[in-house]
């Protein structure tokens, strides 16, 4: 190693073979170096004449919105790419934890570097947190693969893994069209719009990016009154009933009537989950004798009305 001050041009941002990092903020690099410079100087290494960054591209990218004449850096002299690199991984772990981009992003940088699968398995993914086996390696070389502006909205809304792996499934225009539904729910709607999706694909033998194409969906997708969350449930919904049109039909019936009924909020009344048996089930709580009594009152108000039987008309079709 050797020590060198740079002016920031000589540094060519344009090789990334290093880099593990991005889509981050630098307004809190930036405040640090106007209070107390650059402490820990960037890892750069020369290739072909060019001064390539190892470590450090928030300090130096900070360096160069600040218009820093010159940067200190350390000069590696090695020329093994695979051993730079490994440096710039422990570096990053030594401070932080990675997002799943990133992790994908070095199991894929890993394997270009020369690494074999077998050994890149066994050592490199318990490093990163990930179970040592051929389906984890997979899945995340599959993310690694993903177009960069998909993989920053992935890194910045925190997409879990279990969600990615079936997103990996899906094909590059489909994946483009789903993820603005995605980014406002919560895991589990997040794999129920893509499952749904899919299974609707198969059966029907249509792209899921034509199904997300129907004038129906881009009329909510494309609708200004809508917020995103209310986008994402109005295309939920429709590919649930699409899914499972007798399903949807039943439980639009059981919810009307309860509607109509004026059914007490204090007291929950479940079908089965895909109204796959007869059985309803009722609960409610109490803190006290009186309190039970009224809720049994109350059913039994519901069972005097005329619209009780409609909530089993969906058992006899």
């Amino acid at each position: 190693m050797r020590k060198e001050n740079l002016s920031p041009e000589k540094i060519y941002l344009k090789d990334e073979r290093f880099r593990i990092s991005f889509n981050f903020s630098l307004q809190k690099m930036k405040n640090s170096l106007q209070e107390v410079g650059l402490i820990n100087p960037p890892l750069v290494t020369v290739r072909k004449g060019r001064f390539i960054l190892v470590t450090g591209w928030k300090r130096v990218l900070a360096c160069l919105e600040l218009s820093f004449p010159s940067i200190p850096v350390e000069v590696s002299e090695g020329e093994d790419d695979l051993q730079n690199f490994l440096i710039a991984i422990h570096e990053n772990l030594a401070f932080r934890d990675f997002s799943l981009v990133e992790k994908a992003e070095i199991i894929h940088k890993l394997k270009n570097f020369g690494v074999k699968t077998n050994q890149l398995i066994r050592d490199y993914l318990p490093l990163l947190d990930i179970a040592p086996t051929a389906f984890s390696y997979e899945k995340y070389l599959a993310l690694a693969r993903f177009e960069p502006e998909l993989k920053e909205v992935i890194d910045e809304k925190n997409i879990p893994f279990s969600v990615l792996q079936i997103l990996s499934e899906f094909k590059l225009q489909a994946r483009r069209l789903v993820l603005p539904l995605l980014t406002p729910l919560g895991q589990n709607k997040q794999k129920e719009i893509l499952e749904d999706l899919q299974e609707v694909s198969l059966r029907e033998e249509i792209a899921a990016e034509e199904i997300l194409k129907t004038p129906e969906i881009l009329e909510i997708q494309n609708s200004e009154k809508l917020s995103p969350l209310q986008k994402a449930d109005k295309v939920r919904s429709l590919l649930r009933k699409r899914r499972y049109p007798s399903f949807s039909s039943w439980k639009e019936s059981f919810d009307s009537s309860l509607r109509k009924m004026r059914w007490p909020k204090e007291i929950a009344l479940k079908h089965s989950l895909f109204f796959e048996d007869e059985n309803i089930s009722v609960s409610f709580s109490f803190k006290n004798k009186k309190e039970f009594e009224e809720s049994i009152l109350k059913l039994k108000e519901m069972a005097s009305k005329k619209e009780f039987n409609e909530i089993f008309s969906w058992a006899s079709q």
